[in-house]
């Protein structure tokens, strides 16, 4: 019980800060990723929705603005999130 409800204040913090706002850019919205919460936090395999929006934030390059937002980054360069973009076949941002 206590495990369920650490996971589901962990995905809701996510959320939060996905929310909060900080992308620079108007097309990035990091609330996008939502779905991908769970698989960024606690593991397992990305469902078929987060990783559509793992390929559409990527080609807006979007990813590589979360990856250097300190509001983000901690979520997005997590080895839970590395391996939630390796399974849906998006790279890891590498941002210039």
């Amino acid at each position: 019980m206590a495990k369920t409800v650490a996971v589901l204040a962990a995905a809701l913090l996510l959320l939060a800060a996905m929310r909060a706002g900080g992308a620079a850019a108007q097309q990035c919205d990091a609330s996008n990723l939502s779905s991908c919460a769970i698989a960024f936090t606690i593991g397992g395999p990305p469902s078929q929705t987060c990783c559509d929006k793992l390929r559409e934030e990527q080609q807006k390059g979007c990813l590589c603005l979360y990856a250097s937002d300190p509001l983000y980054s901690s979520f997005l360069n997590s080895t839970t999130a590395r391996k939630a973009l390796a399974s849906c076949g998006v790279a890891f941002p590498t941002c210039s």
